[in-house]
């Protein structure tokens, strides 16, 4: 007697809507998801990092004419803005100065809550698409909102647009790989990610992530697909073609920027750290380094710059040899490398799916201000011992958010197991390939939570499949019980 695998289709409870359903749903999930964003920026106002000035330098010089080049680009600073950084960022910071001078940041804000609300409206009608119904479906799709996001929307900082990029793409890309594919959908995700590559250089690795899922959701069939990964790489390719000319023809180095200099040393900080001799060289950068930043670790980065350029050394010339270094600590020191990336993954990394308590904490460290006390596990403590209720409550809002959140991405982890025979398998596959492309890249240089936020609505929505077919099979299990 033949057995049909478990699940080849999602069970009743589970199969899409018919087109068209569930708009006034998703309508509430864009407008729900501004809630936190906007509690924020009416609590806190517009936020200025450590980033953001040299994204404002780099606006000024386009305002101002034409970019500097040759040795007015070369020995205007040890990193200079303007090939240090990519120009998408600037040229929309720019854009808003030239038609408000006095309110551009606030239309900045605005652009970033706009489109960060426009990949959650998206996140829920994927949801659909994957057969989650309901209020599973909104909370697929609102989670992500109450995370990392809500600080990165009233910063001048790249990643609420990035991440609305990048998660778009991501995003397109899964639903066209539940259906029979399409070509333009792949052409879609292309563009997004060709845009992308001008907010952020990275684009141009962690394409590959994105291949796969480009090549299910161009359909079946060889040419199909070929011509799906040629429409995926395509805007990239270009994209960075132009950026890296255009770089060359003003210092002479044909880079996509010269972030090299600071995050590839930065990637070595946990060796140097243990005392790996990693800049043992006689050289001046090696030299340079052990005195700037062997002591003082990533604070000693700038300084080290400084005293480079001021060698004689070029950004573009800092960043090439920074890179060759990294590399040569891989070959020299390879265990100690993974050891690096085991270190730059925390738990919290895995947090991003759902943090609206540790967000909420995060949000004022980034504004200088102390971390609250719901936030720390040891203050909620320190009030339960003193018989407080709120506290208690504090207790089960962190513990237990973390805890879904965790939930999450294991189960999302596990999915290539826990849905095999299950129809949506191919295009979620393709998703969590994604999301797993973006930890490989990140991780052996430098991560950070914001770093992923493009993946986070691509996890929630695999990790909640994932457990509405668990929550489903129970339910039958128990159905079937005599």
């Amino acid at each position: 007697m033949h057995v049909q695998p478990a699940m080849t289709a999602p069970p009743a409870l589970l199969r899409p809507p018919p087109r068209g359903a569930g708009w006034g749903a998703t309508a509430l999930v864009v407008l729900a998801s501004l809630a936190a964003a906007l509690a924020a920026l009416l609590a806190f106002g517009p936020m200025m990092t450590p980033d953001s000035p040299s994204y404002l330098a780099y606006a000024e010089a386009l305002r101002a004419g034409p970019l500097p080049a040759g040795e007015a680009l070369l020995r205007q600073a040890s990193s200079p803005a303007t090939i240090f950084r990519t120009p998408g960022y600037p040229a929309v910071i720019a854009a808003l100065q030239a038609l408000s001078p006095g309110g551009w940041v606030w239309g900045l804000v605005a652009i970033q809550m706009a489109a960060q609300a426009a990949l959650a409206g998206l996140a829920h009608r994927v949801a659909l698409a994957l057969g989650l119904r309901g209020w599973v479906a909104v909370a697929a799709a609102l989670m992500p909102a109450a995370g990392v996001t809500i600080a990165m929307q009233v910063a001048v900082m790249t990643d609420a647009l990035y991440g609305a990029l990048a998660g778009g793409a991501g995003l397109v890309l899964l639903k066209a790989g539940l259906g029979r594919g399409s070509l333009r959908a792949v052409a879609l995700a292309g563009l997004l990610l060709g845009i992308g590559l001008l907010v952020r250089e990275a684009t141009a690795y962690l394409v590959v992530a994105f291949l796969p899922a480009a090549v299910i959701a161009a359909g079946r069939g060889a040419a199909r697909r070929i011509l799906g990964a040629g429409l995926l790489l395509a805007p990239v390719l270009l994209a960075a073609g132009w950026l890296m000319e255009e770089n060359f023809r003003r210092s002479g180095h044909a880079v996509l920027s010269t972030t090299k200099q600071i995050v590839m040393v930065q990637a070595v900080l946990p060796l140097l750290a243990r005392g790996v001799p990693v800049f043992d060289g006689d050289d001046l950068f090696d030299r340079t380094v052990r005195e700037h930043v062997v002591p003082r670790g990533y604070q000693g980065l700038d300084a080290m710059n400084d005293a480079l350029f001021a060698a004689g050394m070029t950004a573009p010339e800092i960043a090439a040899v920074a890179g060759d270094r990294y590399w040569r600590a891989w070959r020299r020191h390879p265990g100690e490398m993974l050891r690096a990336m085991v270190v730059r993954a925390p738990v919290k990394l895995f947090q991003i799916g759902f943090m609206p308590v540790d967000a909420v904490a995060e949000l004022h460290l980034r504004f200088d201000r102390p971390r609250p006390w719901y936030g720390r596990i040891d203050a909620i403590l320190d009030r339960l011992k003193a018989g407080s209720p709120v506290a208690l409550a504090a207790l089960a809002a962190l513990s237990g958010s973390r805890a879904i959140a965790l939930l999450l991405a294991g189960a999302a982890m596990l999915a290539p197991l826990l849905l095999r025979g299950d129809r949506r398998l191919p295009a979620l596959l393709g998703a969590w390939l994604v999301c797993g492309g973006f930890l490989g890249v990140y991780l052996p240089v430098h991560v950070e939570q914001r770093y992923l936020m493009p993946v986070a609505p691509l996890l929630v929505l695999i990790g909640m499949v994932v457990l509405s077919r668990g929550a489903q099979a129970v339910r039958e299990a128990r159905h079937l019980r005599p």
